[in-house]
């Protein structure tokens, strides 16, 4: 990884770091869906259709968790290889 796309991925981490602790965010993540699932708790037996909805929902708010989380896990890695390559080159100007 090229230095330049290394700092941007970990800046992008930073900022998705940064909203994985946002208190507002992670309640409203946690309200949203314990909200989902009391709804598919109380539907009627012949709803399907809506309880699939709600299943959709929940699967919806845990892939935008996922993603930030890739986010952050990509940004160690850059930060790694970056740490790495910025090794390497203090070891060839040595030599």
């Amino acid at each position: 990884m090229k230095e330049g796309k290394a700092r941007e991925t970990i800046a992008r981490a930073e900022k998705a770091a940064s909203l994985l602790r946002n208190d507002i965010l992670t309640e409203a993540f946690e309200s949203l869906e314990a909200d989902f699932i009391e709804a598919w708790k109380q539907s009627p037996v012949n709803d399907s259709q809506n309880r699939e909805r709600l299943y959709m929902l929940c699967q919806n708010l845990q892939a935008v968790r996922a993603y930030l989380e890739k986010i952050v896990t990509d940004g160690k890695l850059a930060n790694s290889q970056l740490e790495e390559l910025q090794n390497r080159q203090k070891f060839e100007k040595r030599i």
